[in-house]
């Protein structure tokens, strides 16, 4: 985890493991599951590539997060796994720049979730994704 200071009005979803890793992926205080750009990370440090830009690994790591914390609030404590993301990569992001995602639930099933995810760097949108969620212990 970095040390870097948590803007007012943001709160880090999962500071542990490899989140805490990546991030500290932030989200709005308050803010409903589907609320539009309600997380936020800075591309900055270990988490750009060789030519400055946010790297493509942690970008994908961080909709796999936002993506997967979405899941299991609206599952009420049953816990969801990944069981597909799909990332197309639209445009780079600088380094310093604030990156900002949306999530939005398509369709749930008894055992799955269905969501996608935009990733934006201020009005540039940096990558597109969606993903299945499996619901543990569902049939």
């Amino acid at each position: 985890m970095t040390d870097e200071a948590i803007p007012a009005g943001y709160e880090p979803t999962i500071p542990t493991g490899f989140n805490g890793y990546i991030g500290p992926v932030l989200m709005k205080s308050g803010s409903a599951p589907e609320s539009e750009r309600r997380f936020r990370i800075t591309a900055s440090g270990h988490r750009l590539n060789g030519a400055g830009m946010a790297h493509g690994g942690f970008l994908m790591a961080v909709a796999d997060t936002i993506m997967g914390f979405t899941a299991n609030e609206v599952i009420e404590g049953q816990g969801a796994s990944t069981v597909t993301l799909n990332c197309d990569f639209v445009a780079g992001a600088k380094d310093g720049e604030i990156i900002e995602g949306t999530v939005t639930i398509t369709r749930r099933t008894r055992s799955l979730i269905f969501l996608s995810c935009t990733l934006m760097a201020g009005e540039r949108p940096v990558m597109a994704a969606t993903g299945i969620w499996k619901i543990m212990g569902a049939p």
